[in-house]
């Protein structure tokens, strides 16, 4: 964890509430200007579920502090830190919060009308839940729809309850589709600021761990935009940039309480076997498609059981799922 405490983060705003609302929102940016004016007018949408909004300005160059200012409404704070990398920019976002639930969103995304207060009332009917998720779709860079996953998504239901081994084996999840209760947030403490890949999907298994899910179906909470500078489904990293991730989830104690050895070796093939499909899809995406097929038949050698999965994700990459 980052040794930033919150009396030595430096902000920026005009003021701050003092009784924040149930939703505090986390945006770390990085030269986001482009994109955070219209990110923030999409939380500020949410209306009085919203009782803070922290922007995590980690180190940039460009006036994305001053874009997001500049909607003027005073829920709106700004930490400024120097380059520590999104899981520890999203850490100080939550040290300088003081909301009941927790709502992560990238600086480049929109978060949908209403969908705050919805996950807000299915957390209200589920009080064992600590993180309560919908589903998110894509779009462009200028903001049009981006693929046909919304689609196809009608005729799947994601894991709801106690999710570990599900989530465990296969990550299902993605930033700012959730809200996540803090004291959950803190029993696991935070995202792990060591990793540069997947330090989200390590969050939801140390939180799923210690906490029931609920998903609510038809719910699309977050607009995931695609574009240049975009790190999902826009970069084909080696599988070994994220083997890290998957040790630690791996060697996590909490994680290793609820399953024993045997079933931790059968599920890390599987994991493994889902991560090389997954990057089989952002190649095929990305039209580099004798890497897509290379890490295919990758994923097939490593898991075989875990094989028709693994197709069907390959080939829904070819009509944009």
């Amino acid at each position: 964890m980052d040794s930033l405490s919150p009396s030595k983060l430096k902000w920026d705003s005009a003021s701050q509430p003092s009784a924040p609302g149930p939703v505090s929102v986390i945006v770390p940016v990085r030269n986001g200007e482009a994109f955070i004016g219209a990110t923030i007018d999409s939380i500020l949408a949410q209306g009085d579920v919203v009782g803070e909004i922290v922007v995590v300005d980690d180190g940039s160059t460009d006036d994305s502090a001053a874009v997001a200012l500049a909607a003027g409404d005073p829920r709106i704070r700004i930490v400024r830190t120097t380059g520590l990398g999104l899981p520890a920019a999203r850490n100080c976002g939550v040290r300088a919060s003081s909301g009941a639930w927790l709502y992560f969103l990238d600086a480049d995304d929109l978060v949908q009308p209403g969908a705050l207060a919805r996950l807000l009332e299915a957390a209200e009917s589920a009080p064992q839940a600590g993180l309560v998720y919908g589903d998110y779709d894509r779009i462009h860079a200028d903001g049009t729809p981006f693929g046909r996953r919304k689609f196809f998504m009608r005729f799947r239901r994601k894991p709801t309850g106690d999710v570990l081994e599900s989530l465990v084996r296969k990550n299902c999840m993605v930033v700012g589709t959730q809200i996540v209760s803090r004291s959950v947030y803190d029993a696991c403490g935070g995202f792990e600021e060591s990793l540069k890949n997947l330090e989200d999907w390590h969050f939801w298994c140390r939180v799923a761990a210690r906490s029931e899910f609920l998903f609510v179906p038809d719910l699309y909470v977050m607009s995931y935009r695609v574009h240049h500078t975009s790190m999902m489904h826009t970069r084909l990293l080696p599988f070994e940039a994220i083997e890290p991730a998957i040790e630690i989830v791996y060697g996590d104690p909490a994680i290793a309480r609820r399953l024993d050895a045997d079933r931790r070796a059968r599920y890390r093939r599987s994991t493994e076997a889902a991560m090389m499909s997954y990057l089989a899809s952002v190649a095929i995406r990305l039209g580099t498609y004798r890497e897509g097929l290379r890490m295919i038949l990758r994923s097939i050698r490593r898991d075989p059981a875990h094989s028709p999965r693994a197709v069907a994700q390959f080939a829904g990459a070819f009509v944009g799922l």
